[in-house]
């Protein structure tokens, strides 16, 4: 094809379609997990009860207003619960592809990691915030350096939206404003020096006042209406700001799921070995660059950002997997920067031998992610990259519970610390109640943590799996 943008609208076609497949593709296989039915859960609620809630525990509104506005277009499933992650992995997706305006065919590689890499194409498929972060925050980057080639008003406007998103999604969206927002101001002072904020702060004009007022009304009209649920709980703003950054700190300080600091390190090598090696390989060229001062803005925000998350992920205690995917993006867009040139430089004097490279880290990529998302995706106990999964005997315990409530049976979900999630997902449709305290003893059937046997005393008629080394029984009361 001799029309180069003819050849790339049909490669991004391509690219598109092979992200739609690899994200839908045994979507519902795996069981809905912890995490998962909470949200699919109260998105079910605020269609059917018209009822939510912030609660910083359960993280941003965003996720569950998408969620529900897709119940009510195509029902609620566990299909469609996922179908909001796998949205923001398409944007993520073709925003990498659309990178190759500034890292030109470098950009080939980029989006194959973030088609294949383990990590993001896993959580692409799960019904959690982080990959709504991931290709708001691709979104931004593209947009703010469009604005800086175009002057054009709308890239502003779509970065404002997209960061409005990320704030009304995940806590952790501060993260990411904290690193866009200090690279702006470093880089403008570094380049210009303190002309930089008098210019920012001092010199308006018209457009400038126009900008302003339109990306505040953005900004304002989505966050207030998502945060108060549709202006019904105003406290929800303040939840929102002081009361989610102090919820989080206390998380922090009480090392809820602590890990040890090298945990994502560990993580990065198990999985996603070919970002981390290409931007291994990536260092020496930048290095050169600096040195003879050819470094682009673009390129100095990718190593900022790669630094800044490094070190903001590594000190927080409160470590979990599918935070990976905000280490493994910036990291594969720095690998990344240079691959078209190391062809060509003395690093890799024989071309053959930097290929095979490539291709031996592309082959393991897909091997590796293919497995743990198609083939091993509830082994909680063997794959690091898989937390606490709901195991298939949860399906089996509801439906259970559901035959024996369509016999007329009496039957409860007792469990004193609340702890019987995805139950609630999986009975939605049916009157079961739950319970952490009462009279369960009124009930013909009780289900319950194995760890309540000595205290629901009946015929225990099956035992179920809920998570790794965690089990709920079904008891017929005497």
């Amino acid at each position: 094809m001799k029309n180069p943008m003819q050849r790339d609208k049909l490669i991004l076609a391509i690219v598109i379609i092979v992200a739609l497949v690899t994200r839908l593709f045994m979507l519902t296989a795996r069981p809905m997990d912890h995490d998962e039915s909470i949200h699919a859960y109260l998105s079910y609620v605020l269609l059917r009860d018209h009822a939510y809630r912030y609660d910083p525990a359960f993280h941003g509104p965003f996720l569950y207003f998408a969620t529900a506005g897709l119940f009510g277009i195509f029902g609620d499933s566990e299909f469609v619960a996922r179908l909001t992650p796998v949205i923001f992995s398409l944007i993520a997706v073709t925003v990498a592809f659309k990178f190759k305006r500034w890292i030109g065919g470098s950009a080939y590689i980029f989006t194959f990691i973030m088609l294949f890499s383990p990590s993001i194409l896993y959580y692409s498929r799960y019904a959690r915030n982080d990959m709504i972060l991931v290709g708001s925050f691709l979104a931004i980057v593209y947009c703010y350096f469009r604005y800086l080639e175009s002057k054009k008003e709308r890239f502003v406007y779509l970065s404002v939206l997209f960061f409005t998103i990320m704030i009304c999604s995940k806590e952790n969206a501060y993260i990411y404003l904290f690193i866009f927002a200090s690279f702006l101001v470093l880089h403008g002072l570094f380049s210009e020096g303190f002309e930089y904020l008098k210019a920012k702060i001092l010199k308006w004009d018209k457009r400038k006042i126009r900008i302003v007022l339109i990306s505040s009304a953005i900004f304002l009209t989505m966050f207030t209406s998502l945060y108060s649920a549709g202006f019904s709980d105003w406290a929800g703003l303040e939840r929102a700001t002081v009361g989610a950054l102090k919820h989080w700190f206390m998380m922090h300080a009480s090392r809820d799921h602590w890990k040890p600091i090298y945990y994502y390190s560990l993580l990065l090598l198990w999985y996603e070995f070919m970002p981390l090696t290409l931007a291994i390989i990536s260092i020496p060229e930048f290095i050169d660059r600096l040195e003879v001062k050819k470094l682009t803005k673009f390129e100095l925000f990718t190593l900022y950002w790669l630094l800044m998350t490094l070190i903001a992920y590594h000190v927080l205690s409160h470590k979990v997997p599918w935070l990976l995917v905000h280490i493994a993006t910036p990291m594969a867009l720095f690998g990344c920067l240079y691959m078209d040139d190391l062809d060509r430089k003395i690093i890799f004097r024989n071309i053959r031998v930097f290929r095979i490279l490539l291709a031996g880290l592309m082959v393991a990529t897909l091997h590796t992610s293919f497995y743990v998302t198609y083939v091993d995706y509830n082994d909680a106990v063997n794959q690091m990259l898989i937390y606490i999964q709901v195991q298939p005997s949860t399906i089996e315990l509801a439906e259970r519970i559901i035959y024996l409530h369509e016999h007329d049976h009496l039957i409860v979900v007792y469990e004193p610390m609340n702890d019987y999630w995805p139950l609630p997902w999986y009975l939605r449709h049916y009157p079961i109640p739950f319970m952490s305290h009462g009279n369960f003893r009124a009930f013909e059937y009780v289900v319950t943590s194995e760890r309540m046997i000595g205290v629901v005393k009946g015929e225990v008629l099956g035992r179920y799996e809920i998570r790794p080394f965690y089990y709920m029984i079904l008891v017929k009361m005497h």
